[in-house]
């Protein structure tokens, strides 16, 4: 009985055990099952967009920026298609290593590669470009070892162009990678690291309007970060390029602009349009190529440039301040109609070749003298004697007065920004940097020649001469024209805005234009190289005295006489007589603006046209 007792509860406690263990098995699965729910049906779409950030990454499709062409249509600056290293987000450690290798196989600096690793670790989205515009070989050798260099890819980019290189470079600018500083500013307008932007010129003032935008496309990758193949289950946003920019200038014109520039050395040439302020020609020399700049220069490339003593990144045109010479004397002359100090016939005054002021003995620049005269002529022969005297009865403050109300000492607000203000310096001027009374009330003779302290930008001349001949008002200079839609659809023009309006009466203005007419087409003109057959043409010459070497060639020019289309204020860097140099390059823009086929060389004046040298 003892035995069956016993065997009965070994059967019991075996039971009881199998129960517990089926108990032990149903809640596991409960569980499993539970959790497994859980993960599919409550945490199934994080957990699915988790494991898909793993295998699918995104990459952006850069945009071309838009096109710039001339206002005649001409391509300025486009985009080419180029091959782009870009390092992408990768799960690779191995930075260092990564570093050595691709330092070596692209023969680049290795603390680029350094920096640029890290930037495309920091990035969620897209890639950075490594080498932009790379070589053949270079492509090569990434191609032979890809599978071992996870996260590096060779991209078909957008590479900014500009057919002509240098040409123009000092009105469209040129682009380059986003700095820092960029970022920070513009990062709200959706700019991010490694996007390219305008660095200067119209590429930079009209960024928004030419930028492109950026489309995107997802791939699946490896483990290693390696593309794949398409991910399927993405759409693909295409890129969209940039809206195209028509600019005001007038490339034939440009173009003889810069090779007459180039052929004498360093200078600037503008050219407007008096009636609307469009800027037919923006010229500086010398320039740099923008394809070298928008490529990327080495710190060693930029630092040569950038210190070179020819100062190509210099735009004489906006940027460059120097003495007007006899250019100015037209503001003098308004200046004492306009005061009553002088008429056109009174007083007539007599040049012997030279003008006493005290003890100090100042040259006219014909040391014979041009002998007895009054105000039409004295602006034809550009007499310094005549301006000697009008401008001590003027006086430094009201001469300098006239000066500021004629725009002078400010600048012009053309749309490519970075402009001088000139210097216009009045009594106080001299007072702050001299000392109260500590200078000679004779400079307002070197004044009144446009000599000494008082200082002109080429498109503050380019402005004022505008505003002579077109009944005193002047236009706000713009190189824009309108901008358009990559299919051609006109999106906006450039408005027409008055800058400043001269102070002066209409028989004035009428007083100085025909005065300018006869310093080109008159018997005695010094600038009567700017003569085109078939058009009477105005201006005015200077030659601006340069204490560093030779003197500086002015000209200031319009035509037609009768209804002027276009003004052109030349300068030409250590050159000699505006009437000898700068005048004929005035002609040939002109000539080229007005598309004349006429022989380079004017006809010979007639006699005695005069050479000044003033």
């Amino acid at each position: 009985m003892a035995r069956v007792t016993e065997h009965q509860s070994g059967t019991d406690t075996r039971a009881r055990r199998a129960r517990h263990l089926q108990l032990a098995v149903l809640l596991l699965f409960v569980l499993i099952t539970g959790r497994l729910g859980w993960l599919q049906l409550a945490r199934g779409d994080f957990y699915s967009d988790l494991s898909r950030e793993n295998y699918v990454q995104g990459f952006p499709v850069l945009a071309p920026r838009g096109v710039i062409k001339d206002r005649n249509g001409e391509v300025l600056a486009d985009s080419r298609a180029s091959l782009s290293i870009t390092l992408s987000k990768t799960r690779s450690r191995d930075d260092e290593g990564m570093a050595d290798a691709l330092a070596g196989l692209l023969e680049i600096d290795r603390s680029l590669v350094i920096e640029k690793l890290r930037e495309a670790r920091s990035r969620y989205f897209g890639s950075v470009v490594l080498v932009a515009d790379a070589t053949f070989e270079q492509v090569a050798r990434v191609e032979e070892r890809r599978f071992e260099l996870p996260g590096v890819k060779v991209e078909v980019t957008a590479t900014r162009r500009y057919p002509a290189g240098e040409f123009a470079m000092h009105a469209l600018g040129y682009v380059g990678q986003i700095s820092g500083s960029e970022v920070e500013t513009m990062g709200a307008l959706g700019y991010s690291s490694g996007d390219v932007v305008g660095k200067a010129g119209a590429e930079k003032r009209y960024e928004l309007q030419v930028r492109g935008w950026d489309g995107g496309e997802y791939w699946v990758c490896d483990a290693s970060g390696r593309e794949l193949y398409p991910w399927s289950g993405g759409a693909v946003v295409e890129a969209r390029p940039g809206n195209t920019l028509v600019l005001a200038i007038d490339a034939p014109a440009q173009r003889a602009a810069e090779e007459a520039l180039t052929l004498h050395g360093s200078g600037a040439v503008v050219a407007l349009d008096p009636r609307t302020g469009e800027t037919l020609v923006l010229a500086s020399r010398p320039a740099p190529d923008p394809n070298l700049l928008s490529y990327g220069l080495s710190a060693r490339e930029w630092n040569a440039l950038s210190r070179s003593p020819r100062h190509p990144l210099f735009n004489r045109a906006l940027q460059a301040m120097y003495p007007p010479g006899s250019v100015f004397k037209v503001v003098t002359a308004a200046a004492g109609l306009a005061t009553g100090t002088i008429t056109t016939s009174s007083p007539r005054v007599t040049c012997p070749g030279s003008f006493r002021l005290g003890t100090r003995t100042f040259r006219c620049w014909k040391p014979e003298g041009h002998g007895t005269l009054d105000l039409i002529p004295a602006i034809v022969q550009s007499c310094d004697t005549y301006f000697y005297t009008l401008g001590v009865r003027l006086g430094v403050a009201t001469l300098m007065n006239w000066a500021e109300r004629s725009g002078l000492g400010i600048r012009t607000g053309i749309d490519v920004g970075g402009e001088a203000r000139g210097n216009v310096p009045t009594p106080e001027w001299y007072d702050k940097r001299y000392g109260k009374g500590r200078w000679s009330r004779g400079v307002v003779v070197n004044l009144a020649i446009g000599q000494g302290e008082i200082l002109m930008t080429p498109i503050q001349v380019a402005c004022l001469v505008s505003a002579i001949v077109n009944d005193g008002v002047a236009h706000r200079p713009h190189v824009l024209k309108q901008v358009e839609s990559p299919s051609g659809r006109v999106l906006g023009t450039a408005r027409t805005a008055v800058s400043y309006e001269l102070p002066y009466s209409d028989a004035t203005l009428r007083t100085v234009r025909e005065a300018m007419v006869g310093a080109v087409e008159g018997p005695y003109a010094t600038g009567w190289r700017a003569r085109i057959p078939g058009m009477r043409v105005g201006g005015k010459t200077g030659t601006a005295q340069n204490p560093h070497g030779e003197d500086h060639a002015w000209f200031a020019a319009f035509a037609p006489a009768e209804d002027p289309k276009i003004v052109v204020a030349v300068l030409v860097e250590n050159a000699g007589g505006g009437g000898a140099i700068a005048a004929p390059i005035a002609r040939d823009v002109m000539r080229a603006y007005f598309r004349l086929d006429v022989p380079v060389e004017a006809p010979g004046p007639p006699e005695p046209a005069v050479e000044e040298s003033d």
